[in-house]
């Protein structure tokens, strides 16, 4: 599609934090549990899917406590793990991306080191940066203002910002979004602030994006913006983004959305010369055929 004149939003993934020689990914995370707390649970094999390990974790975890206090205990466990890494992070290219004069960000890490990297003390004073304190559990509004640029945590975030008080069930954790549980729920809520209350799409995100409402939701980006996908992988555990993105492109034929918006998404990846030198391989060995 041609270019256009659409503001610029970026999705940021994990592989921003692989860079750092400190960075945890999702499979040694759920290693790193598993071990801690003696859990039996297969981690070998590739075509589980990491929400569903994480569900077999909690069921399988030792103890007479409740799955409610297991979870917590997990999630909690998850933030500590993630904290201790990043409290020797090189915050080099995050601090790229906050400074790219891109004003929105999506991001579905829990950690706060695109803040961290131009704000150090972000911690301290969070609660008075968040765009909304409203959430426990679930992230359409999550984020915060550092400096001009939102920063929209929609995977939830290590420690909230709420004014609550400590239970079992309202924890500073509970946001993390990793078992299928959590997932198909915000899937649902999702699909509520497309739809609209009615399931008809004129009251959900046509009605917010026609009558030029400033994005507080971050699927409305998905609409408004030019938004580049960053370090993200977007497999199929990933239900919500692609129901999503499917969604998206039924709105834009069936309403005729293409003259209001025209916005693109596109996904960037690095450049890997030995799957480059393998695909140029197939492609002589099929022209020679």
């Amino acid at each position: 599609m041609a270019q256009n004149n659409q503001p610029k939003a970026l999705f940021i993934g994990n592989g921003i934090n692989r860079i750092s020689q400190n960075s945890i990914s999702w499979g040694d995370l759920l290693d790193r549990l598993s071990r801690k707390f003696d859990i039996k649970v297969d981690l070998s094999n590739e075509l589980k899917p990491f929400p569903l390990a994480f569900e077999e974790m909690i069921h399988n975890k030792l103890g007479s406590n409740s799955f409610e206090s297991k979870l917590r205990n997990l999630k909690t466990n998850i933030s500590e793990l993630i904290l201790e890494a990043g409290s020797d992070f090189d915050f080099t290219f995050h601090k790229e991306i906050m400074g790219s004069g891109i004003n929105e960000i999506i991001t579905t890490n829990y950690d706060y080191n695109l803040e961290l990297s131009v704000k150090p003390d972000f911690i301290l004073g969070k609660k008075e940066l968040a765009l909304n304190r409203q959430e426990s559990k679930h992230s359409l509004y999550r984020g915060y203002n550092i400096n001009g640029v939102n920063v929209r945590h929609i995977h939830g975030e290590l420690l909230h910002s709420r004014n609550i008080s400590d239970t079992t069930k309202n924890y500073p954790e509970e946001s993390i979004m990793i078992g299928f549980e959590h997932y198909s729920e915000y899937y649902h809520r999702i699909q509520g602030v497309i739809k609209g209350p009615k399931g008809k799409y004129k009251e959900g995100v046509i009605s917010r994006i026609t009558n030029d409402k400033e994005p507080k939701i971050w699927t409305d980006l998905f609409f408004t913006h030019n938004l580049y996908f960053i370090g993200f992988s977007l497999d199929f555990s990933e239900t919500h983004l692609w129901w999503l993105l499917m969604q998206r492109e039924e709105i834009l034929r069936k309403y005729n959305f293409f003259d209001l918006q025209q916005n693109t998404i596109i996904f960037l990846f690095p450049e890997m010369p030995v799957i480059k030198n393998e695909y140029k391989k197939i492609l002589n060995i099929r022209n020679h055929q």
